[in-house]
């Protein structure tokens, strides 16, 4: 059914790509516009719809003939420059490119979900480099006669738009789980952009559409006279990726990726979009043009890794399906050609807001302040089914000045806010992790934040970085033991499977497949139970979509909904990728869950091999653990009869966040969350 989609929102020219894989006939909408899908078919390409879109809003918008008459002389005098050179063989200077990555999460810790490592973003990087240089010994070398080195290279940022010294990786919590397109645009964009005149700007996000890649705002013309003005908004240039699309599992294999779309492919196709590159088919038929004349004509777009791929075998040469700029997986990419590189050394050369950043100040080291320090939210230690919980925070020294003390502020909601005050020593981009006091709080939804107050007793003189926030849930508590469940499921029934676990794993109630619906016929009745759970405990519902598009909104309005008899809501939802959770819990804590072991710690966290637990009081020594998925699964019990047992091989869990519960009687217990990365 619906898979993944290339979305390419360019500022002139827009490709919307959808690997979706109908089931039957099916009519939706685009940009506003039916469209009728046939059984097998895929939609990849909206390119006509979009671009009719684009014109009906603003009627000056520039077509795409307007665009490559403004680039093509430009193009033939970049080719003179080199006529008597070799094609391929280095003739420019080389261009680097300075580039922020803003990655834009809604609270989580640092790894987790959409707010991935900056590990990750600068595998990314090294990608760019390896495919646009045509590196040796990289993923990114071939040796096919037009392959070229475009001689431009990709660097983080030195520098941030105030001139401090940066790592070019800005995190921004911007509170929302996912995001549309629009909502990007309108939105993301304009509150996180840096200058685009000099820098690049790539926002890693999380889409509404979790079959949706990336996109690309295409360079804008130059203004020169004869060619109308219509550059496409300066505070929307930029490219954005989806975070499980963004980086390598080749060279960083901690982060989060997604099969087959893991080698930094889609960056360096939508860079080549933002490099003024089309498609190789043209977006077209055999008849339409790339404007490069070393990339065979091709009919259509390739998947997968096909060979021998001949989709116009009236005109010469097989379709280039190692192409960046075409569909294929990302470990089947590897190729820029000789036409493909002059086409974007001239957009460098010509393009507003391209030209400018090769006189960027960008990657120039920013001011380092003497007395600079921060706080970094570490793990928050939350089991989402227990009210207390043991924040470890990050000081982080990035003042040229040694950091002997700090004070810093920390509490949740912004209330009752606590003091600590810190001494020791750390040089230039030393830290310290720091356990703070237990923290007792409510059920739903809130949030932890931390505040540094002084450093080396002085003021903080870079007031940027003083300031992080976290978003949390802790699972709400209800009173009655019988609740209510509703599912209406959209025309593909047979997606779609449901269940209720409690704490321990078991499975409780559950239900699915359903039938399916053709597209003529009304769809079924909602069905509706009940479920009777006992009291003090977790319970966990999942539902399950085997094509990984949820139950809304595409082939009916589909939804789930749990109540309580007065119509309270505990959980609701419809629109999900492959699967969806939520927990809650019935009747008042029990004794089991008061938390103690206070001077009971877990080290590294994350973790990918070995979890050492300490304890600093040995009067505290748990005498077991029990580790425990977010499904409430139980993946790992065990009895504490020595030192040797409080070193944990998790090597064996797949990655994600676990909890280590450890108890020393029916009594005593503490329940740290941890993430296996």
């Amino acid at each position: 059914m619906k898979k993944i989609t290339f979305l390419l929102l360019l500022s002139l020219f827009s490709i919307n790509c959808t690997f979706a894989q109908a089931t039957t006939t099916n009519e939706i909408l685009l940009f506003g516009k039916k469209k009728i899908t046939k059984q097998g078919s895929v939609i990849r390409c909206a390119s006509t719809e979009y671009e009719e879109y684009l014109k009906s809003k603003n009627p000056n918008r520039l077509s795409t003939n307007e665009f490559e008459q403004w680039i093509t002389p430009k193009i033939i005098l970049e080719k003179n420059k080199k006529q008597s050179t070799t094609k391929g063989l280095k003739t420019n200077a080389i261009i680097t490119i300075p580039v922020v990555v803003h990655v834009i999460h809604s609270g989580d810790i640092l790894g987790v979900d959409e707010n991935i490592f900056d590990e990750q973003v600068i595998s990314q990087i090294q990608v760019l480099n390896d495919d646009f240089r045509k590196k040796s010994g990289t993923p990114g070398f071939n040796t096919n006669p037009v392959g070229a080195d475009v001689e431009i290279e990709f660097a983080l940022a030195k520098r941030d738009p105030a001139g401090v010294l940066s790592n070019g990786i800005n995190h921004v919590n911007l509170g929302q789980e996912s995001w549309s397109t629009t909502d990007i645009n309108d939105i993301v964009k304009p509150q996180t952009q840096w200058d685009p005149e000099k820098y690049l700007n790539i926002w890693v996000v999380n889409f509404s559409r979790t079959d949706l890649l990336g996109y690309a705002q295409f360079p804008s013309e130059s203004g020169l006279r004869g060619i109308n003005t219509d550059e496409g908004p300066a505070n929307t240039d930029g490219v954005v990726i989806g975070y499980k699309y963004f980086g390598s599992s080749v060279y960083f294999t901690n982060g989060t990726y997604t099969t087959n779309y893991d080698k930094g492919r889609t960056t360096s196709h939508e860079v080549g979009h933002w490099l003024g590159l089309r498609h190789i088919w043209g977006d077209g038929g055999c008849d339409v043009d790339d404007f490069c004349e070393d990339t065979p004509n091709a009919g259509q777009e390739n998947e997968g890794c096909p060979t021998g791929v001949d989709s116009c075998p009236t005109s010469p040469g097989m379709d280039m399906v190692e192409n960046y700029m075409d569909y294929t997986y990302d470990a089947c990419m590897n190729i820029f050609t000789a036409d493909q590189k002059t086409r974007m050394i001239t957009v460098m050369n010509n393009s507003i807001r391209r030209v400018s950043l090769q006189t960027s100040d960008a990657l120039t080291p920013g001011v380092i302040f003497d007395n600079d320090a921060s706080t970094m939210i570490v793990n928050l230690n939350i089991n989402s089914c227990s009210y207390t919980f043991s924040p470890i925070i990050k000081i982080v020294n990035k003042g040229n000045a040694t950091l002997t003390k700090a004070s810093f502020t920390y509490g949740i909601d912004n209330n009752n806010l606590q003091t600590f005050n810190w001494t020791g020593n750390l040089a230039n981009n030393e830290s310290q992790n720091i356990t703070l006091n237990s923290l007792t709080t409510s059920g739903g939804n809130h949030n932890f934040s931390t505040n540094m107050n002084s450093v080396n007793g002085t003021t903080d003189q870079n007031n940027a970085n003083n300031t992080e926030t976290l978003n949390f849930d802790i699972v709400k508590n209800y009173a009655n033991n019988t609740v209510n469940f509703t599912i209406q499921i959209d025309r593909y029934g047979t997606e779609t499977t449901w269940k209720l676990t409690n704490s321990a794993g078991l499975t409780l109630y559950e239900g699915g497949p359903y039938t399916n619906t053709a597209k003529d016929i009304a769809l079924p009745a909602p069905f509706k139970t009940s479920f009777n759970i006992a009291s003090n405990d977790c319970y966990t519902f999942t539902i399950i979509d085997k094509e990984g598009d949820g139950i809304c909104c595409d082939y009916g309005n589909g939804s789930y909904t749990i109540t309580t008899p007065t119509g309270e809501i505990i959980a609701t939802g419809g629109e999900f990728g492959e699967s969806e959770s939520k927990s809650f819990r019935i009747g008042s804590l029990s004794t089991a869950n008061v938390e103690n072991l206070n001077s009971v710690y877990l080290y590294p966290n994350p973790t990918s091999n070995i979890l050492n637990v300490v304890v600093e009081n040995k009067l505290e020594t748990p005498e077991a653990y029990t580790i425990i998925n977010t499904l409430g699964q139980i993946m790992k019990s065990k009895k504490i009869e020595s030192t040797d047992n409080l070193q944990i091989n998790v090597s064996n869990l797949s990655q994600g966040i676990y909890f280590l519960k450890l108890s020393k009687s029916q009594s005593e217990t503490k329940t740290i969350r941890f993430i296996k990365k």
